[in-house]
């Protein structure tokens, strides 16, 4: 077994047999791993501290078969504010899942790492609902599932400016009005532009986004829909944070 260090994030903790932890992570060196946690729900263990769930730690691994085993774990970020606010907590919660969902295990990316670290940042400071639409967009984009919105994504015809348009969910973007289909979902051009903004924009800067409550919904509808399609199931922390927010 090969030993590796690498800054990583816990998106899932389980307990398993007696005193040990199952841990997904996501790694800056290693891109998503399973790994174990031996012994760190007893009271002595010296690992307690670095594999709670929604920290950034610097972590000490052996490569293992099945699953990686945390030999040594620090604790670089608790991102302590999530604790104060149910919304922030279940908005993290939401964004673990996603990311846990959608990257695939062993693949190394920077900025999807990067990316989730900023969002649990943001999710401290901010878990309004256009700030989890826009972590939504960005990771989609990231890891190649950004809709095409340029031109209708059935046709190829450019979109004009006028016309009624919708969004095939299998399809995976835009389609204009000759080829609009019963099962499309209804769309407008200030979602399309919303949704371009926030693939541009940082995330600091997402919360100056003006969108109606009309787009709001629709956004959100085709987001839920999307992401469905991907993944083949519902993400099952989302209607519980739809709640809170």
């Amino acid at each position: 077994m090969s030993l590796y260090k690498t800054q990583a994030l816990v998106l899932r903790s389980k307990e398993y047999a007696e005193a040990d932890c199952l841990l997904t992570l996501l790694t800056r060196k290693k891109g998503k791993v399973r790994a174990i946690a031996k012994g760190v729900r007893k009271p002595t263990s010296r690992l307690r501290g670095g594999v709670q769930l929604f920290t950034l730690n610097e972590m000490l691994l052996y490569e293992g078969k099945s699953l990686d085993i945390v030999t040594q774990s620090q604790c670089l970020e608790g991102f302590t504010f999530l604790q104060e606010s149910i919304g922030s907590m279940t908005a993290a919660s939401y964004w673990a899942e996603l990311l846990d969902s959608l990257t695939p295990e062993g693949e190394v990316d920077s900025e999807v790492f990067n990316l989730a670290l900023a969002g649990f940042h943001i999710i401290c400071l901010e878990a309004r609902e256009l700030i989890i639409h826009g972590l939504e967009i960005k990771l989609l984009s990231l890891l190649g599932y950004n809709p095409l919105m340029d031109t209708c994504v059935s046709c190829g015809e450019p979109l004009r400016i006028q016309e009624k348009i919708a969004f095939s969910t299998d399809l995976g973007g835009v389609l204009c009005s000759s080829c609009i289909q019963k099962d499309s979902l209804y769309f407008t051009r200030e979602v399309m532009q919303v949704w371009q903004q926030m693939l541009r924009m940082d995330l600091g800067k997402l919360n100056r986004i003006k969108i109606s409550g009309q787009g709001m919904t629709i956004l959100d509808r085709v987001i839920e829909d999307f992401l469905y399609t991907q993944l083949g199931h519902p993400l099952k922390s989302r209607p519980i944070l739809k709640m809170m927010l």
